[in-house]
């Protein structure tokens, strides 16, 4: 699902814009009659891609592309130019002031929802392209989904074999990712709890403690029974990432739920954290904590608003109000992943078309960006 921004003074355009790309295109669109307001709403909630009409009061939509690319904080968005307008010097102009497409009127809405869908998916492997590094994928509050969000994420990446993704699961309850994987939690790291970090950790040892997915993804399991007492202690847990992330493009850990030394030395290394929450109020509650706890790794984190049941979400804005802080995805829910959940197969994989998947992409390509971002 992405966000989609539309500037058309037309209100029935706009009405038949938004029936086709939310109810067909699964896609949540932000509707503008006029192009300042449009612009003001991408500048304060960069959307993933903008619709812009050329014609309009007060200013054209050729300005609004010029000054959208000229703002670092929507300058990458895909930018579709849609216009009664069909002359040859109204198409290099478009182009000229930064539009990706300049596409004219009369158009069908399918012709239309496929070439955003197309775009979208384009710019959804350059997001993922720039994937790398160390991702955390945590809550401190259990029950939100932040497991199948990681182990969605992580057989995405993997998928294709172009890059190598290892997944790591450092809870101490019992952690769920080899039973999502349809992997037995044998080895795990459960041997290296009263390992010395300065007793030596080689890539062999390392490697033999790593199962493997019929994905090709690669997981780091932890115990079947809960630790009684502490995991690994933070000097080793260190080593192997560390080692990890020398054999692997992409490692995403997954099963952090209280902010101890681990979580600290993780949140320091890492290219990204996926905080994960529901919209339920002790999830928010939990979440506003959390962001102030984390203050100081801001930049790095990326608030992901899972809903694991069926109903109707708040507003996206009244949310981030709320959190004072813009969501970087949201993932609807999908009744089908419950029913895939014992299979051994993550969704994206089994149903790539599905709601979950479709969403999940769009997180990857979000968070991508970002590193890409800080890496540059």
């Amino acid at each position: 699902m992405a966000r989609i921004l539309v500037i058309d003074d037309e209100a029935e355009l706009l009405d038949m814009m938004q029936l086709v790309l939310e109810r067909r295109g699964g896609h949540e669109t932000i509707l503008s009659a006029e192009g300042p307001d449009g612009l003001a709403k991408a500048i304060a909630d960069p959307p993933d891609m903008a619709i812009i009409d050329v014609m309009m009061p007060g200013v054209t939509g050729y300005e609004i592309c010029r000054q959208l690319r000229a703002n670092p904080a929507t300058a990458h968005i895909p930018i579709i130019i849609l216009t009664a307008r069909a002359q040859p010097m109204d198409r290099d102009a478009a182009m000229q002031a930064g539009a990706d497409v300049y596409l004219t009127k009369p158009v069908t809405m399918t012709e239309l929802l496929d070439l955003v869908n197309g775009m979208l998916a384009e710019r959804q492997g350059q997001g993922e392209g720039a994937f790398a590094g160390l991702v955390v994928m945590m809550s401190l509050r259990g029950g939100v989904g932040t497991t199948t969000l990681a182990v969605n994420l992580a057989a995405l990446l993997a998928q294709g074999g172009d890059r190598a993704v290892c997944l790591t699961d450092l809870s101490v309850s019992s952690g769920h990712v080899a039973l999502q994987l349809g992997l037995r939690p044998d080895p795990n790291w459960s041997s290296l709890i009263e390992h010395s970090e300065a007793q030596a950790l080689d890539a062999e040892s390392i490697a033999a403690l790593l199962l493997q997915h019929s994905s090709g993804l690669k997981v780091l399991a932890s115990p079947f029974f809960p630790i009684v007492g502490a995991g690994m202690p933070v000097g080793v847990v260190q080593v192997v990432l560390r080692g990890l992330r020398q054999e692997f493009d992409v490692v995403i850990v997954d099963g952090l739920s209280v902010l101890d030394d681990v979580a600290m030395m993780l949140l320091e290394e890492a290219s990204a954290v996926g905080l994960v929450f529901t919209a339920e109020p002790p999830s928010i509650q939990t979440t506003i904590g959390t962001l102030r706890a984390l203050s100081q790794w801001g930049e790095k984190l990326n608030l992901v608003l899972n809903q694991v049941a069926p109903g109707t979400l708040p507003p996206r804005e009244a949310l981030e109000r709320t959190l004072k802080r813009p969501l970087t995805g949201v993932v609807p829910f999908d009744a089908e992943q419950a029913r895939v959940l014992g299979r051994g197969t993550p969704l994206v994989l089994s149903n790539p078309d599905s709601v979950l998947a479709q969403s999940v992409g769009q997180l990857t390509q979000a968070i991508g960006r970002d590193i890409l971002a800080a890496s540059g």
